[in-house]
């Protein structure tokens, strides 16, 4: 009340009443900057009928007459700060997510930075590995940038570069980092496991001959164990949930994940408005009846033919129809988490990476069944005492075998995981091949490496293990005939599943 008089207006009784209300619902934090615009509002309508309030129809509902203000005009001023709110809100959503030009540059940068500080720590360009406390007495490079390449004149002794592959001219391959670009020739260069494609992190070997870069060697950066990488950081938590302190370091999650019998079951394509899927599914609840599993995890694309202007009706149906399914198994209901991880083809949100979690529309149908129910962004992460699990569902194998420079020769999903592990990214493919926000680039890093990534893709399923972490894809549930993954993180151990024709 003594800020409205500051300005020279007084409330009426009802009209003080339902300030007094609104006020409760204001945070103490903001309630000083929110009466300001309240009031300013005011005065602003005041001044701008005031001048010609005699000659206009008189409307007591939107004109500030005099000094006092009354509870139908405080309604009508406090729907307009709402909507100016609302829209500024939404503004500062806009440009949080979107970034600016220099967020992108950023993105680059940042992933060049985590590269190059984990490459230094490597054996081979390391006279001594602080982590593991040991020197290795084998080969031993050292790094060089692009900007002493420049400066070695025209020809220089055979050394090893960190930079990122670009095309900036036609049919012409470049290395970039942050001291300068100079052009490669890979003609003669020998290519080591992995994909490699544009905008992706490679070491490289060879020799600077009039300005060009003759490379003999390409190679992605090492791999670096979790335990090295956190042996740098000590405790302090760095994969991004509210915890001050990392979760390895809990003796006490470590004692009751061994004792554990808890299950995690990924399953990926499971098209709900497919009846022999349904059949299947069906098939899945009756097996983990009598013990359910600590979470069912289903990746999309949940739909087999998604239709553009019918779209959200057709997932509804076929959430509905999930939820009667589930409702048949109260115990799994009752005990099992349900994560739903979105697909490439579920166009509930841009396919902009992270997606958005689908809308609450799915949620009021589901929460009356599943009582543990989450629908998940893309990728998740899952934090089970001391374990990390990322979960990311698109189809990167095909991306990468279409726009990368040399095709593996065999055991191409081997080479997918190297690529993801190395580059310490679930999509370091172009912006232009998989948008990401640039904001948000951080929620793709695998840096340190989870314990558990699970790369939900249309290929066949596979396990790995690279730098202690465990890689796999529980392949489409839908078209490899319903195979799927179990893992129990007690054993860490990975069940290769199907269900059978019925």
């Amino acid at each position: 009340l003594a800020a409205f008089r500051l300005r020279g207006l007084d409330l009426k009784f009802d009209a003080s009443q339902f300030l007094v209300e609104l006020a409760s619902t204001v945070p103490s934090a903001s309630l000083t900057s929110w009466l300001d615009q309240l009031i300013d509002l005011l005065t602003k309508r005041n001044r701008m009928f005031k001048s010609y309030f005699i000659f206009c129809s008189s409307d007591s509902n939107n004109i500030v007459s005099s000094s006092i203000v009354e509870k139908i005009l405080l309604t009508n001023v406090v729907q307009e700060l709402r909507a100016q709110l609302s829209n500024d809100s939404q503004k500062d959503i806009d440009n949080d997510l979107f970034g600016t030009a220099r967020t992108r540059s950023e993105v680059f940068w940042e992933r060049y930075d985590l590269l190059l500080q984990r490459t230094l720590r490597h054996d081979v360009f390391s006279q001594v590995n602080l982590a593991s406390g040991s020197s290795n007495t084998g080969q031993k490079y050292q790094l060089k940038t692009i900007e002493h390449l420049l400066a070695a004149g025209s020809k220089s002794e055979k050394i090893v570069v960190l930079g990122m592959l670009s095309q900036l001219h036609e049919a012409k391959y470049d290395l970039q980092d942050p001291t300068g670009v100079i052009s490669l020739n890979l003609e003669n260069a020998t290519f080591h496991p992995g994909f490699y494609f544009e905008n992706c992190f490679v070491l490289v070997e060879g020799q600077i001959d009039d300005g060009i870069f003759n490379v003999t060697g390409i190679g992605l950066p090492p791999p670096e164990t979790a335990q090295n990488t956190r042996s740098y950081f000590g405790e302090i938590n760095i994969t991004g949930n509210t915890h001050d302190q990392s979760a390895k370091t809990k003796i006490r999650l470590k004692e009751i994940e061994e004792k554990s019998d808890d299950a995690f079951v990924f399953l990926s394509d499971v098209w709900l408005d497919d009846k022999k899927v349904m059949e299947r599914i069906e098939q899945l609840f009756d097996g983990f009846a009598d013990q359910p599993p600590f979470a069912f995890i289903f990746c999309g694309n949940f739909l087999s033919r998604p239709t553009a202007n019918l779209y959200i009706n057709d997932l509804s149906d076929a959430f509905k129809n999930f939820a009667k399914l589930v409702a048949k198994y109260p115990d799994i209901c009752e005990r099992t988490h349900f994560i739903f991880v979105p697909g490439p083809q579920d166009r509930h949100a841009p396919k902009i990476y992270p997606r958005a979690p689908f809308p609450s529309t799915i949620n009021d149908i589901l929460k009356k069944r599943i009582r543990h129910l989450h629908l998940a962004t893309n990728p998740v992460r899952i934090q089970y005492c001391t374990q990390e699990i990322v979960i990311f569902r698109e189809d990167l194998l095909q991306k990468l075998c279409r726009y990368c420079i040399k095709l593996p020769s065999d055991n191409l999903p081997m080479h997918l995981c190297h690529t993801l592990v190395t580059q310490a990214h679930l999509s370091p493919l172009p912006v232009y091949m998989t948008p990401i926000y640039w904001s948000y680039d951080h929620a793709l890093h695998l840096y340190p490496l989870p314990d558990l990534i699970v790369v939900c893709d249309k290929f066949k399923s596979i396990t790995d293990t690279i730098a202690d972490c465990t890689i796999i894809n529980p392949g489409s549930f839908a078209i490899n005939k319903y195979c799927f993954k179990v893992y129990l993180p007690a054993t860490r151990e990975i069940e290769d599943s199907q269900i059978t024709n019925m």
